[in-house]
């Protein structure tokens, strides 16, 4: 039985409200991270703290829509804006995110590895 069933048989609204308030901000992240340009960049920001100019570069996006997604990622919690020597700087909130990011990319890294593989097979098929 889950602890959701056993709590809400006891009638235990606060804790069932506080459950539902965590899993709604679980959703905001997981949706602020939906975008793929936003979730590079957030990746990038795991790898270390950089500029606005550097993400545009990396992500190959322009420095105004690199601005909305950071904004998104600071609106989320995700990110925050500091200045280094007058220079702006982007970084996680959170060391811990960059486990985050590495724990999805090896969650998911098999499947993607298996998708490219059997792709790579079906094109040397055609060919």
């Amino acid at each position: 039985m889950s602890a959701c069933f056993a709590l809400s048989q006891f009638g235990n609204a606060a804790i069932m409200n506080d459950e539902r308030q965590r899993y709604a901000i679980h959703a905001a992240v997981f949706a602020a991270l939906a975008n793929p340009t936003r979730h590079e960049l957030f990746h990038l920001l795991c790898e270390q703290g950089r500029g606005p100019g550097e993400l545009a570069e990396l992500a190959d996006v322009s420095r105004a829509n690199v601005s909305q997604h950071l904004s998104v990622l600071q609106h989320e919690g995700l990110a925050r804006r500091s200045r280094v020597g007058g220079r702006v700087v982007w970084e996680v909130v959170d060391p811990r995110l960059a486990r985050a990011c590495a724990l999805i990319d090896e969650v998911v890294g098999g499947e993607l590895q298996a998708q490219a593989t059997a792709l790579e097979r079906k094109v040397s098929h055609v060919s």
